[in-house]
């Protein structure tokens, strides 16, 4: 269980009132924060407004009526006590999000953990289950083919009425509709039902995205019990995997991301999530390939790339993509060092290539005879004339040269108009 925050808002905003009621003797009132009514005391009918402001932004009020209206002492008192009123409800509130935050990878957790059965109905229970009880929705079933398979709670409509007369008449106004998606097609549907306030879509997104994903591996790994003997569908199902739970790990980064005050960080975890993509990309070609022991290294590369500057690109920079790649067969030995090579390559020029944000980036794979070499170039402002990559500290950089050695390789490194990394290695 997650601990809750000591104090709620509520409680902040009645003992400010309380004491305030105290202080300026006035005869009730009530405290407001973005827009909603958080304490209320005492008669009133016309009251005097002191704004709660945080920064520059005016997020609620304290509203207070007295006979013979408010004295110079009294709108100061406000002032000031509105002063702690605005922090301390502040402060309550990034706790609770803090809370929710971290109750929702706890979901997503739960949901990885669920998702190993090979029993479809008992993991949809269980998703219900979670829906009901951590999301805090009050009603909830599962129908699958037209048959509702699991409920919690009375969703039958009353007699004479359509459904959603039913529930607008219990209170619960807000629906949650999740289909349910097996073999690519829609043939269920989980609903909840609640009167009171719903996660954000982006996370109800990221939700049913995963609960389907999950359905996907629970009807293959079933079929793959079926079939133990076909090596191949196997190895497939292990890349299938692979990729779907480096997936999931670049989804639970992009979550945290949001919650990053640093602009180190966020940098720091978009960097990781571009070479967690270049691995997945690895596995989800292995698996889509018809010889599942190769992948073309034109489509992975040129798949790779543009993925690069479509997600990692941090601003609308205006960079042209030019490529040039032999359709070679590589093994996944050979495809995930060059993948990660390929990608800290292209993300150095996108950082620091183009200080006015327009340029070339090209990338460039050819093999001849039994010797591949991949360079990847930009014609930006170039490396220092100081520049030594044995001697630097960055990752991106260490990672390429500890790659290249894994690959028996070498690097050259050109810097005349613009910058150009060679790496050449046996096939």
């Amino acid at each position: 269980m997650i601990a809750s925050p000591r104090a709620t808002r509520e409680k902040v905003a009645e003992r400010i009132l309380t004491e305030l009621l105290k202080i300026t003797g006035s005869s009730g009132g009530f405290i407001t924060f973005h827009g909603e009514k958080l304490a209320s005391k005492g008669e009133y009918t016309h009251t005097e407004s002191t704004p709660i402001i945080i920064g520059n932004e005016v997020v609620g009020h304290i509203n207070l009526e007295k006979d013979g209206g408010l004295s110079e002492f009294d709108i100061e008192t406000i002032k000031r006590f509105a002063g702690y009123c605005g922090l301390a409800i502040h402060r309550i509130e990034y706790e609770e999000e803090l809370i929710r935050h971290q109750a929702r990878l706890e979901i997503l957790n739960k949901i990885l953990k669920v998702s190993r059965t090979d029993n479809l109905k008992a993991f949809l229970k269980i998703i219900l289950d979670i829906i009901i009880d951590d999301l805090k929705f009050e009603t909830g079933g599962i129908i699958v083919n037209g048959k509702t398979i699991y409920k919690r709670g009375s969703i039958i409509p009353e007699s004479g009425l359509p459904e959603h007369v039913t529930l607008k008449r219990r209170g619960k106004k807000r629906i949650l509709r999740i289909p349910l998606r097996f073999q690519e097609n829609v043939e269920g549907v989980i609903e909840a039902h609640t009167s009171k306030k719903v996660p954000r879509m982006e996370f109800i997104r990221l939700f049913a995205n995963e609960i389907n994903e999950a359905i996907s591996r629970i009807i293959t790994q079933k079929s793959l019990k079926e079939s133990l003997q076909e090596k191949e569908v196997l190895l497939r199902e292990v890349h299938h995997r692979v990729k779907n739970n480096l997936q999931i790990i670049t989804s639970l980064l992009s979550l945290q991301a949001k919650y990053c005050g640093s602009e180190e960080a966020k940098s720091i975890i978009a960097d990781s999530q571009g070479r967690i993509k270049s691995l997945a990309l690895v596995h989800e070609k292995l698996y889509k390939t018809e010889t599942i022991a190769h992948i073309s290294s034109r489509e992975y590369l040129k798949g790779l790339v543009r993925d690069i500057i479509n997600f990692q690109a941090p601003r609308p920079i205006r960079i042209r993509l030019e490529t040039d790649i032999d359709d070679i067969p590589l093994e996944m030995d050979k495809c995930i060092p060059l993948g990660i090579i390929t990608n800290e390559l292209v993300m150095n020029s996108l950082k620091h290539a183009f200080p006015e944000e327009e340029g070339i980036i090209t990338v460039e794979f050819k093999c001849r005879g039994d010797k591949c070499n991949l360079e990847v170039s930009d014609n930006g402002r170039g490396l220092p004339e100081d520049f030594d990559i044995e001697r630097l500290s960055s990752l991106g950089l260490q990672l390429v040269l500890g790659l290249v050695k894994q690959l028996d390789g070498q690097i050259g490194i050109e810097s005349d108009d613009g910058t150009s990394f060679s790496i050449e290695f046996p096939l």
